[in-house]
């Protein structure tokens, strides 16, 4: 839908990657999906999943179970 896709656009240009990343990590203060991180913050599903694993790999976030094609991101509790 042209609306939808006006919104997310105009979300993803509020935010800057630094404001991305402290987004995210404030939001997986429980688990979330990646979908619901990705509508919250208007990215594409394939930008989402770059900041994940870049955060994984950072140590701050993990993969926290996957239910059916679903993976349910949280954050790691050894990192704040």
């Amino acid at each position: 839908m042209p609306g939808d896709a006006h919104e997310r656009r105009h979300r993803r240009q509020r935010f800057g990657p630094e404001e991305r990343r402290r987004f995210v990590l404030s939001a997986l203060e429980r688990p979330r999906t990646q979908s619901e991180l990705r509508d919250a913050l208007g990215m594409s599903n394939s930008g989402m999943l770059h900041l994940l694993r870049r955060l994984e790999s950072e140590g701050l976030v993990r993969p926290a179970e996957r239910v059916a094609w679903t993976r349910i991101w949280e954050k790691t509790r050894n990192r704040s």
